[in-house]
């Protein structure tokens, strides 16, 4: 057990000076004042950074997060994005640590044990940061790192809440809303499905805002339903998937966007809703989707399984169709005129099957035209969503590297 400390107590130094080093040559941050402060990059869940992208990018640094686990050579899963907020970068871990780290460096400012891994997405607003954890509370702290209030919900916490107007809004896996005062963490209102199965599927998946302050959130039973964050009462609800085969992927959070809502149904299609009503306004089902952007007033871009295209939202014509270079396709992001594909795909060394295993890759296609521009590995393979500020790209890959991509130049 000595011998075993020494190495991860070695380790740990190891990797501590190679992130001050990492900050010695900290490249500066643009000045672009973009951030991306919550999953998918705002509470309409747009998947957009409204920030530049530089390519091609290297990795600027990175941190191990991982949970230390004695002579296992399988870690937990990461499914926590990381946000992005004024310079600084929250992230939380499967090893039930919370992070809050400069973008730039690495420099870790403060971290939080909640004792219990977070799979969910932080939120953070100018004074405070909520998360979510497996624990079932909903974790309210200070940017300095002081824990201001925490609500206990009945069921573990898979989604990154919504800040907005006064209160902290939030899905829990036993298919609630609920709705927290800001400041104290006082229960509002909970919306319940209602729905009782004795095997309910770990649906990853976030509540998405509406312009017209509505929420919009995919339960587990298939249902995409509309609840006014004001009062918690049902506007409507579209039942778009008949049963959940696999919790990820493909994307199940809702897109709320110039308003219409866009889910992946359980053909795989994505399916825009009208946002008052839930009517059915388009179907874009040319290929499965596994995630999409909706990038501007006339364009949806959808990734499959191995292939990314663009389509005219208002006419279904095809705009451009293009192979990636690695698949199945993970999660898709949209930065500086590029869409960004998350991927993984196996890796075997000198070719030998046998020693095959699961790695990530990230490429950028245009938007405009789909030609590729530029890709990576990622050492390990990927589950997580990536965020996109300050000309960064910030994620936490399966074997708990937190990193960061920065432009090469």
């Amino acid at each position: 057990m000595r011998a075993n400390w020494s190495k991860r107590y070695l380790k740990a130094a190891v990797l501590g000076a190679a992130i001050a080093v990492a900050g010695c040559a900290a490249k500066p941050l643009p000045t672009d004042g973009s951030s991306w402060n919550t999953h998918l990059g705002d509470y309409g869940r747009t998947n957009i950074s409204s920030g530049k992208a530089a390519l091609p990018m290297v990795v600027g640094w990175n941190k191990d997060v991982s949970k230390f686990t004695f002579l296992s050579p399988f870690p937990d899963e990461q499914l926590s994005t990381p946000a992005i907020h004024k310079g600084r970068l929250y992230a939380g871990s499967t090893n039930g640590y919370f992070y809050a780290s400069d973008l730039a460096s690495g420099k870790v400012y403060w971290k939080f044990n909640t004792k219990a891994p977070i799979e969910a997405a932080p939120t953070v607003s100018d004074d405070k940061t909520c998360f979510g954890a497996s624990d079932g509370k909903m974790r309210c702290i200070d940017l300095e790192g002081k824990l201001l209030w925490e609500f206990q919900a009945r069921s573990e916490i898979l989604s990154s809440p919504v800040i907005k107007d006064g209160k902290v809004l939030f899905a829990s896996s036993d298919d609630r809303i609920h709705a927290l005062d800001e400041k104290t963490g006082e229960r509002l209102w909970t919306y319940s499905r209602g729905v009782y199965k004795t095997v309910t599927p770990r649906v990853y998946a976030s509540p998405a805002l509406t312009d017209n302050g509505n929420v919009i959130y995919l339960f587990s039973d298939g249902a995409a339903v509309c609840v006014s964050a004001v009062t918690g009462k049902e506007v409507w609800s579209k039942k778009v998937v008949k049963e959940f085969e696999e919790a990820i992927p493909p994307r199940r959070t809702p897109l709320a966007s110039s308003g219409a809502v866009y889910i992946i149904d359980g053909n795989m299609a994505v399916v825009a809703l009208e946002e008052a009503t839930g009517e059915v306004k388009g179907i874009y089902n040319i290929i499965k989707a596994t995630d999409f952007v909706v990038p501007d007033g006339r364009t949806i871009v959808i990734a499959g399984e191995e292939q990314a295209m663009a389509l005219d939202r208002t006419t279904g014509a095809l705009l451009w169709k293009k192979p990636l270079e690695h698949g199945p396709v993970s999660s898709v992001f949209s930065a500086g005129g590029y869409l960004f594909v998350l991927s993984n795909y196996k890796k075997a060394p000198l070719g030998i099957d046998y020693f095959a295993k699961d790695t990530g890759y990230i490429e950028a296609l245009r938007l405009s035209d789909g030609a590729h521009e530029w890709g990576r590995g990622l050492g390990s393979s990927i589950s997580a969503d990536a965020s996109s500020a300050f000309e960064r790209v910030a994620l936490i890959t399966n074997d708990g590297k937190l990193t960061v991509l920065e432009p090469k130049d």
